[in-house]
Parts: structure tokens; C-alpha cells; sequence
């Protein structure tokens, strides 16, 4: 009874976040699925791009006591915690996006230079056009994989994927294009830039890297019989 806060380690990813604030550890090994105390783990805190973040390497045995699950039943676990945070990447990187977008927006109405806002520069209004584009395409797609994992939807290993792969490229698009608008100042410390920008990057390997979720796109699409097309686009149960 209670709450309490768990830290999942994925072989998608090397570390575990926030393993250091963690009541459980939620840990495989060899097929199999163990709940770990985090006082009975050796947590070594390894550098990240992102300063706000904090990941962990664990260190800890296995036991028949810390066995949670096995098998199929693991392997199931598994693959709805890389889904569920995979989705949870995809999010955040929309409201990265969101916020790197509003912080070039904002900047290229306040710079000046030749006598006018940089931001009425018809080259810098088609760059932003273009993360805005790209973000209002990856919003619904991460909607619909938000209600394909809610439901248990059986396209939902595929959904999650192209949220995290629409939603990852808007960011990382966002974050190059906020950098150019701002220029020089971009690069500094003074500057909020750089801490949107390093949670865009590090969004990018959490959970799945592109060529990861490009291969389970591709496995959906080109099996036989797939789900596919315009009218069956956001009805994830259409038989």
C-alpha cells in the first residue's frame, strides 16, 4: 500500500535514470524479471549530456527471492516498459520541441538587425514554419499511441515507435533551428537554450534508438495483412 517510486532497467538503455532516488529497482537478467531494494545495489552515477538528469550504473546479484517473473511473463513485462517509457520520451520531446520553438520565436521578434526584427526575414519565417509542421504532425501520433497503450491496442509496439521516431525528429529539428535563430548567444550559459536542447538529444537514445523503432515500424507495415491505410489510421482495434 503506499506509493512509492521505480526505477526499470531496459537493455535499451546502458544506465538507469533516477536508480539513486529509487525505492525498487526493477532489474532483468538472463529471462528474467527481479525487484531489487536500492540499498542492496552498488549505484555508481555516470556523466550525462543532459545536467538534468541523473543515471546510474547498477551493480547487484540475482536471487530466487528478488525473482518477480520468468519466461514469457518477463519478457511481456519487459516489452510494456520499453513501450510505456518509449512513449513517455515521445511526450516529453513534444513539449521540448514546443518550448525550443517559443524561445526562437520569441528571440527573432526581439533581435534587431538591419534595421528590422530578424524574425521578419522570409528565410528564418519558412525554418520555423517548418518545426512548427513537424511538431503538429508528431502531436497526434503520440496521442494515438498514448490511447493504444491505455487501451492494450494491438498496434501498440508499432504506435510507440513512430511517436517516439515523429516526435524525437521535431525535437531534434526544433533544437538545431533554435540554435541558428539565436546565433552566438545560442551557445552560452546565460542563455536556456542548451538545457531544451540537451533533453532533445538525450530523448533521442532513451528507450530506443531511431534505427530501433524504424526496424518495428517496418516489421508492422510489411508484415502480411496490416492494419494499414487512411480509414484505419486512428482505430488501432480495426480488425
Amino acid at each position: 500500500a503506499g506509493d512509492a517510486l521505480v526505477a526499470v532497467g531496459h537493455p535499451a538503455n546502458p544506465f538507469v535514470a533516477d536508480a539513486g532516488v529509487a525505492d525498487l529497482l526493477l532489474l532483468p537478467h538472463g529471462g528474467e524479471l527481479h525487484a531489487i531494494a536500492r540499498g542492496a545495489a552498488a549505484l555508481v552515477r555516470q556523466p550525462a549530456n543532459d545536467p538534468a538528469r541523473r543515471i546510474f550504473s547498477v551493480a547487484w546479484q540475482p536471487t530466487p527471492a528478488t525473482r518477480v517473473a520468468s519466461g514469457d511473463a518477463a519478457a511481456n513485462l519487459l516489452d510494456a516498459a520499453l513501450d510505456r517509457g518509449a512513449l513517455a520520451c515521445a511526450a516529453q520531446a513534444i513539449g521540448v520541441a514546443d518550448r525550443l520553438l517559443d524561445l526562437a520565436v520569441g528571440y527573432a521578434k526581439e533581435r534587431q538587425q538591419f534595421g528590422r526584427a530578424i524574425g521578419s526575414f522570409q528565410a528564418l519565417q519558412h525554418a520555423l514554419a517548418d518545426v512548427k509542421v513537424r511538431v503538429e504532425y508528431a502531436r497526434p501520433v503520440v496521442y494515438k499511441a498514448a490511447h493504444t497503450v491505455a487501451t492494450g491496442g494491438a498496434t501498440r509496439a508499432s504506435d510507440v515507435s513512430h511517436a517516439k521516431l515523429a516526435a524525437v525528429a521535431a525535437a531534434q529539428r526544433a533544437a538545431r533551428t533554435s540554435l541558428q535563430v539565436h546565433g552566438a548567444i545560442g551557445y552560452t550559459w546565460e542563455q536556456d537554450l542548451h538545457l531544451w536542447m540537451r533533453r532533445a538529444w538525450s530523448l533521442e537514445r532513451d528507450f530506443g534508438d531511431a534505427p530501433y523503432h524504424e526496424e518495428r515500424v517496418a516489421a508492422f507495415v510489411l508484415a502480411d495483412g496490416a492494419p494499414i491505410g487512411p480509414g484505419r489510421t486512428f482505430r488501432p482495434d480495426t480488425p
